[in-house]
């Protein structure tokens, strides 16, 4: 365990994420989280988010990192969702 985490950082995001979401008139919010996370899952879990019911899918997106061309990442992900 890193030492920023169980200190509520988390949990703080994921609200400023659904307030912003509220304030912007959406009444939900779907996330996606890589099987290989189970503590990000507890967490959003412990936090309301359920698993949208339709199996594992698979995310792609593009890293631009220092110094280098741009890559494509691609993870098998859990989407899960929560009503605001």
């Amino acid at each position: 365990m890193g030492p920023l985490q169980r200190r509520g950082i988390g949990t703080a995001l994921v609200r400023a994420g659904e307030d912003v979401a509220r304030r912007l008139g959406h009444d939900r919010v779907a996330l996606g989280v890589g099987l290989d996370n189970p503590g990000a899952r507890r967490l959003y879990e412990r936090l309301g988010y359920t698993d949208w019911g339709r199996g594992h899918t698979v995310a792609s997106w593009r890293e631009h990192r220092p110094g280098g061309a741009p890559v494509t990442v691609t993870e098998t992900i859990d989407m899960l969702v929560k009503r605001l």
